[in-house]
């Protein structure tokens, strides 16, 4: 009886001293694009197109007829994801629910993530770093936001289409408020 009182208490001991403190990427975020361009990693042997799969010939029109040109090309497969919803965001908040937290994107939507593996989505998180990845029939998607020492957020992801190149992308954000 006293063991498991004992074990209780610890084990409300430790999920207090985890979410004791305040996690420091609860906040209102805004874009910085100055800093944004400084840290942007170099795409550009990429294009929009690679990893969405399949192959087709392009071709130029001449009067109205088009004429193959033979050179291969992707074509888009139909429902292919978009960039996830944190890319396409200048400002998003971070909130913590109880045992959650929700991000919600500016004019984009928003997402609730919970700790380990829910609804096809592993997420972590500490005070200073959100970790999160999900898979896909078509790519695999890293997403992290941490706290630099200087108080900005860094928000990296990583984009590994299933027959593309692996593109990545940075984020420079000031907390506003």
């Amino acid at each position: 009886m006293i063991r498991s009182a004992l074990s209780l208490a610890l084990c409300a001991l430790f999920s207090l001293a985890a979410w004791g403190g305040e996690l420091d990427l609860v906040g209102a975020w805004a874009l910085n694009v100055e800093r944004t361009e400084a840290v942007q990693p170099d795409n550009s042997n990429s294009h929009w197109w690679e990893g969405l799969g399949g192959n087709f010939s392009t071709s130029v029109s001449v009067g109205g007829i088009p004429v193959p040109t033979g050179s291969p090309g992707p074509e888009p497969e139909i429902g292919s994801p978009g960039p996830p919803q944190m890319l396409r965001c200048q400002a998003f908040t971070v909130e913590r629910l109880d045992d959650s937290l929700l991000l919600t994107y500016q004019g984009v939507g928003s997402e609730e993530l919970r700790p380990g593996a829910y609804r096809g989505m592993r997420s972590q998180w500490s005070r200073r770093k959100l970790t999160s990845n999900y898979e896909s029939t078509t790519r695999k998607v890293k997403r992290s936001l941490e706290v630099q020492r200087d108080g900005t957020l860094l928000m990296s992801v990583t984009i590994n289409p299933r027959k593309g190149k692996t593109l990545r992308y940075k984020r420079i954000f000031d907390r506003t408020g």
